[in-house]
C-alpha cells in the first residue's frame, strides 16, 4: 500500500543512513578528538531528509482531500441494510398494527390494560419493527481506509513535528542547572551538519503539516457516528471487490477509487529498489556506535586520546571520576548489538540492540539478559514505537540523551557508596528530609531515591531534578502557585534527568511492575 510504502520505514532507513556507512567506510577508525572533529565536516549524526520525495507525498494528500467530502456524507448518511423483527411494544411506541397484532392480543389477556363497554384497551401490542444494520462489506472498506488515513497521518505528523521542533532557533540560558554542562556544547555540533538545508525543508513541512492536520481534524469529528462505532474492529483482512454500492453510489465509489489507487504499489516500487532491509540494519547499527560514542564523550567521560576507535568493532573505555565505562559490539541471535559495562563498586551491564523494524526487538528479556550476562536489555529504533523501546533516530536531536539517560542508570546502579553525584561530578548529600535512601546534589540539584517495589519485592533507583517549588516560602521568593514555578518545574520534568518513565503528573513508574507506587 502507498501509505506503507512511504513510511514503512524502508525509505527513511536506507537513504539516510548510508551517509553513517561512507564514513565508516572511509575513516575506519580515529582517536576520539578525531571523531569529535569529524562531527563538523564529515558525518551528521543529526539531519534533515534532504531527498525527501515531497511530490509523492503531495499527491497522496490531495488524493485523501479531494475524498474527504465523499467520506463526511457517507458518514452522515451510510448505506445500511434493514433488519425487521417482530417486537411487543407499548402503544405508545407503536406505529403500525396489522391482523397479527389484533390476533396476538386476543389469546395474550397479559398484555391487556383493560375490557371496557367501548371494547379492549390494550398495554402493549405486537408490530414489526426495524433497526438499521452498519456492518456491511462497504462500510468496512470505508472503516479500515479511514483507520489506514488516520495511522499514516499520525506518523507523517509526528515526523514533521520532530523537524520542525529541532530546526527552531536555539536559546539558551548557559547559568540553568537543569542541562548538562556538554549539553549546549553538543547541540551546537549537531545543529552544525544540517543548518545549510534548514529553511527550505521547514517551510515544506510546515505546508504539509497544515494539510496533516485538516485530515486529522476532519476525520476524528466523525469517530463517534454509529457507522464508525459498529464497524471497527470488525474489518479484519479485507480483499477489495467492486460491489454494486461501489460502481452505483457516487460517494461510495468515491472511496473506492481512492482505496484501489493507493493499494497500487507499481507505480512507486521502482523508487526502493536499492534500499534493502539487510544493508539498512548494518547502516542503523553504526549509527548508533557512533551516536553512543558521542553521547559517552559528552556526558563528563574522557577518553584516551592515544587509542584508535574501530567504529565497526567498538571496543573502547572511557573515565569519569571513579566510574569507568566499556562500550563494546557484541554479537546477538537478532544482529550485533552494544553492551555498556559501568565499573564503580560493582559492575552494571546494559545490553542495546539496535533493530529497524518492531519484528526484530526483544522477544524474550529474560533469556537475553542471562545468555549475554547484562541486567539489562533495550531494543533502539529508528521510530517511535512506544513500550520500553528507546527511539534513537537521525532524525531526532535528542537521540544523544536518551543514550545518556542509559548512561546516568548505569552509572547509579554500579555505585554503591552515593557519595559522588553521577551527574556533575560533585558531592552528593543523603537528603535527611526526605524519606530514607534519598540522596541530593547541590550543585546541579540532581535528586537519587533507592526504593522498593512491593509488588516484586525488588529495588530499583530513581531519579529527579529537584525544582523550584521545593523552595518556596523558604526566601527565595514566589509561591506554590506562582506561574513561572509553575512553568519551571513542567520543564524540569523534560530534560532526561529520569532513569525511570514518568506518569502524567511527573509520578515515578516502577520498573519493576510498571505501576506508579505512592
Amino acid at each position: 500500500m502507498r501509505l506503507d510504502l512511504l513510511w514503512g520505514g524502508a525509505v527513511e532507513q536506507s537513504d539516510h543512513y548510508l551517509q553513517i556507512q561512507d564514513f565508516v567506510r572511509k575513516r575506519g577508525q580515529a582517536t576520539y578528538s578525531q571523531f569529535d572533529s569529524y562531527i563538523f565536516r564529515d558525518v551528521n549524526l543529526f539531519a534533515l531528509p534532504e531527498d525527501f520525495d515531497f511530490e509523492a507525498f503531495d499527491e497522496i494528500l490531495d488524493k485523501i482531500i479531494a475524498a474527504l467530502p465523499a467520506i463526511k456524507r457517507i458518514f452522515a448518511k451510510p448505506v445500511t441494510h434493514i433488519k425487521n423483527y417482530a417486537a411487543v411494544l407499548p402503544v405508545e411506541v407503536v406505529r403500525s398494527i396489522n391482523s397479527q397484532t389484533i390476533s396476538y392480543a386476543a389469546v395474550h389477556s397479559e398484555l391487556w390494560e383493560d375490557i371496557t363497554e367501548e371494547g379492549l384497551k390494550p398495554r402493549k401490542l405486537l408490530t414489526q419493527d426495524h433497526e438499521d444494520n452498519y456492518i456491511t462489506y462497504e462500510n468496512l472498506v470505508l472503516v479500515d481506509l479511514v483507520d489506514k488515513i488516520l495511522s499514516f497521518v499520525g506518523k507523517s505528523s509526528r515526523f514533521f513535528k520532530r523537524a520542525l521542533y529541532a530546526s527552531q532557533d536555539l536559546s539558551f540560558n548557559l547559568l540553568e542547572r537543569e542541562n548538562h554542562l556538554s549539553y549546549f556544547l553538543a547541540i551546537g555540533k549537531l545543529h552544525a551538519g544540517y543548518a545549510r538545508g534548514r529553511d527550505e525543508f521547514c517551510v515544506a513541512a510546515e505546508l504539509r503539516l497544515d494539510r496533516l492536520l485538516f485530515i486529522e481534524r476532519t476525520l476524528k469529528a466523525r469517530l463517534n457516528s454509529p457507522v464508525y462505532k459498529r464497524c471497527r474492529g470488525k474489518c479484519g483482512t479485507l480483499t477489495l471487490k467492486k460491489t454494486n454500492v461501489f460502481r452505483m453510489h457516487k460517494d461510495y465509489h468515491r472511496i473506492y477509487v481512492l482505496l484501489k489507487w493507493l493499494l497500487d504499489e507499481d507505480r512507486h516500487q521502482a523508487t526502493l529498489e536499492g534500499r534493502g532491509v539487510l544493508t539498512s540494519a548494518e547502516g542503523y547499527l553504526l549509527y548508533c556506535s557512533l551516536l553512543s560514542l558521542f553521547a559517552i564523550g559528552h556526558f563528563n567521560f574522557v577518553f584516551d586520546d592515544g587509542v584508535l576507535i574501530d567504529f565497526r568493532h567498538m571496543n573502547v573505555r572511557a573515565a569519569f571520576g571513579p566510574w569507568e565505562i566499556k562500550l563494546e559490539t557484541v554479537a546477538c541471535e537478532a544482529g550485533d548489538a552494544l553492551r555498556f559495562t559501568f565499573f564503580k563498586d560493582v559492575s552494571y551491564k546494559i545490553l542495546l540492540l539496535p533493530a529497524i523494524c518492531e519484528d526484530g526487538g526483544l522477544r524474550d528479556y529474560e533469556c537475553l539478559c542471562e545468555k549475554y550476562g547484562v541486567q539489562e536489555c533495550l531494543c533502539a529504533y529508528p521510530d517511535d514505537v512506544g513500550g520500553n523501546a528507546v527511539l534513537l533516530s537521525l532524525f531526532d536531536i535528542e537521540s544523544f540523551r536518551r543514550v545518556q539517560q542509559i548512561l546516568l542508570r548505569g552509572m547509579i546502579y554500579s555505585d554503591q557508596k552515593r557519595d559522588i553525584c553521577p551527574f556533575c561530578g560533585k558531592p552528593l548529600e543523603q537528603n535527611e528530609l526526605e524519606a530514607s535512601g534519598s540522596y541530593e546534589c547541590r550543585s546541579c540539584r540532581t535528586q537519587i531515591f533507592s526504593l522498593c517495589c512491593p509488588e516484586t519485592g525488588e529495588p530499583y533507583f530513581a531519579t529527579g531534578i529537584k525544582t523550584d517549588v521545593l523552595f518556596a516560602g523558604k526566601g527565595y521568593g514566589g509561591s506554590v502557585s506562582d506561574g513561572s514555578v509553575s512553568r519551571r518545574f513542567g520543564r524540569a520534568q523534560m530534560y532526561f534527568r529520569n532513569i525511570t518513565a514518568l506518569g502524567k503528573h511527573g509520578e515515578f513508574i516502577c520498573p519493576q511492575c510498571g505501576r506508579v507506587h505512592v
